[in-house]
């Protein structure tokens, strides 16, 4: 420990450095007085820009390091002055020595990185491009400040016409943080002030659940980031339950993040009424409409309007064939041929022109048929009273015209058919006489003979003459003799409906063969088959009659007056043949006639 301390300050071998300088008071004084002043300097540096430093807490990271190192350079310097100030009356030499040792690290250290720092410091801008660039940013500055102003003052003028035009409407418009609580509000609603609202929460303004239904909306618009809208309702004591569309937007700070609401809540509720009284109008007027159309579905009646070029704009119940778009957008002229808009076109023009209605009853091809139309025109009439096109109201006789021309035809036809039905049944009466053994005989052969006639007529006359199913024409003959469900019968067959002549006329077949089956053959024993069938090919007609099961069939030694019905009448009657064919194992009859016999 001695030899350390002599090392360091040389207390036996060393003279001071005061010595050296023979003691002189001027030059030990120069000395002392300029390191002294020196270390002091150094001293009060690297104090400055610690406090600097303490200060400025935004300076960071390689700055503040390279800071750090110079204040132990400078506070380095100021030891070795102090050293020397010390060794003019101490010989502490050893401890100088170590203390310039340390300074001479630090300032090595020091200078390299000043000599890494070099390029950069010289790509500083030098201090008259900083003033420069710095008068530069003080115009625009100022300039940037007087935008501002401006921008400021229209800004100010926007907010004061947009309250302006809020006040006193049904608009509603306010901010919240993300807390929810109300941070601005504008027009605020159910006779509250603003400063009644801000700093509140939904649930202190509220009602309870609609608190709860916007609170839930504004914090999903705040987790979604994305706008959303729902329909409110709000009690009011004052004005009672007030309906609001609201509309939710998030809003963002500066970093992008969502720091709140800004929601716009419209009073709908005069607006709700409104609709709600307008679908009811609305409703009932669709109600009446739709009760019109349907009394007017499958009618005669057609209702349209036409505009003042007569292009119809509207129809109801179009005529049959037709729909809305053959008529809608169209003009008489795309619709009806030469001839037929000179009877319609100058009577609609003089409606318009007149303004007064107009009647008439007209004959007309449309959609290649002809029909007759009694039409009546009034003047389509707009708010103010002026005319602006035709409504039209057509109804069809083209019905009652065949109806009238059909009854003529059926009263010729009729007289036709009296004429006819009677000559054969004057044959039916004097061929039926002159086989009968009696009169007894007679009058039940001759009543079955018109009992048959009676029923194809009655099946004629269930389908008003137009013709008969051919199935329930076979139905109702059989079932004169046996039930045509029975497991006797097979009737096979297409539906087919036949005219009124061949059902008239092969109604008297099938009673002659039904007869004859019942009484001597398959029908009369409870074994016995009847199968009737019947096909359509190459344009013709077969019917066929088989019988099984029956007594044994012998050939009749003559014809009889229902062999002789059957191929001298029927058969000519129909256009067609008629084969019988006596087999033993039951008798078979084939009636083939044209298909122009059919009706569709």
């Amino acid at each position: 420990m001695p030899e350390i301390l002599n090392y360091l300050f040389g207390a036996a071998t060393f003279v001071p450095h005061g010595y050296c300088l023979l003691w002189r008071p001027d030059l030990v004084a120069l000395h002392a007085i300029s390191d002294g002043l020196i270390a002091a300097a150094y001293i009060a540096i690297p104090v400055a820009m610690l406090t600097f430093l303490r200060k400025r807490p935004d300076i960071d990271g390689t700055p503040r390091k390279i800071a750090y190192l110079f204040v132990a350079f400078i506070l380095a310097c100021a030891v070795t002055h102090v050293t020397a100030l010390v060794t003019l009356w101490i010989p502490a030499y050893g401890a100088q020595g170590l203390l310039k040792a340390l300074t001479a690290f630090i300032s090595i250290a020091t200078a390299i990185v000043v000599w890494q720092l070099l390029p950069k410091l010289l790509e500083m801008p030098s201090l008259k491009i900083l003033e420069t660039a710095n008068d530069l940013l003080t115009a625009k500055n100022i300039e940037l400040n007087t935008q501002v102003g401006r921008t400021m003052q229209e800004l100010d003028l926007i907010n004061d016409r947009f309250e302006k035009a809020l006040t006193g409407s049904n608009i509603t418009v306010f901010s919240q943080d993300s807390d929810l609580r109300y941070t601005w509000i504008h027009n605020p609603r159910f006779g509250f002030s603003s400063e009644d609202i801000l700093g509140k929460l939904d649930q202190d303004v509220l009602p309870k659940g609609s608190a709860e239904e916007v609170t839930q909306l504004k914090r999903q618009v705040m987790e979604t980031r994305e706008s959303a809208s729902t329909y409110l309702a709000v009690d009011s004591d004052e004005a009672g339950t007030v309906f609001f569309d609201l509309i939710v937007h998030p809003t963002k700070n500066q970093n992008g993040n969502v720091d709140g609401v800004l929601c716009t809540a419209i009073d709908i509720t005069e607006k709700n009424l409104y609709e709600i009284r307008l679908s009811s109008l609305a409703a009932q007027l669709g109600q009446a409409n739709k009760r019109f159309e349907n009394a007017l579905d499958g009618s005669l009646i057609t209702v349209f309007e036409q505009d003042r070029d007569l292009k119809y704009v509207h129809i109801i119940n179009p005529p049959p064939g037709t729909e809305e778009e053959y008529f809608i957008g169209k003009t008489d002229a795309d619709i009806f041929g030469a001839e037929d808009q000179l009877k319609l076109v100058p009577v609609k023009q003089q409606v318009i022109e007149s303004g007064e209605s107009r009647s008439l009853e007209v004959d007309v091809g449309l959609d290649g048929t002809e029909k007759t139309y009694n039409v009546r025109l009034d003047p389509a009439r707009n708010a103010e009273g002026d005319v602006v096109g035709v409504l039209g109201t057509a109804v069809d006789l083209t019905y009652k015209r065949e109806s009238e021309r059909q009854m003529h035809l059926v009263m010729r036809e009729l007289t036709h058919r009296s004429k006819n039905l009677l000559a054969v049944i004057q044959a039916m009466a004097r061929q039926t006489a002159a086989r009968s053994d009696n009169p007894e005989t007679f009058v039940e052969t001759f009543s079955a003979r018109l009992q048959a006639m009676a029923a194809s007529h009655d099946l004629l006359v269930s389908q008003s003459w137009y013709g008969a199913d051919l199935k329930e024409l076979v139905c109702a003959h059989l079932a004169q003799s046996i039930d045509p469900t029975s497991a006797q019968v097979e009737i096979d067959g297409a539906p087919l409906s036949i005219s009124a002549d061949a059902a008239q006329n092969l109604g008297l077949a099938l009673h002659e063969l039904t007869t004859n089956a019942a009484k001597y053959g398959a029908l009369s024993v409870l074994d016995g088959k009847l199968k009737v069938s019947w096909r359509v090919e190459s344009g013709q007609v077969t019917f066929n009659w088989a019988e099984a099961g029956g007594p044994t069939v012998t050939p009749p030694k003559r014809n009889g007056f229902g062999r002789l019905l059957l191929e001298q009448l029927v058969g000519p009657s129909l256009d067609g043949t008629v084969s019988i064919d006596f087999r033993a194992e039951g008798v078979r009859c084939q009636i083939a006639f044209p298909a122009a016999q059919l009706v569709s």
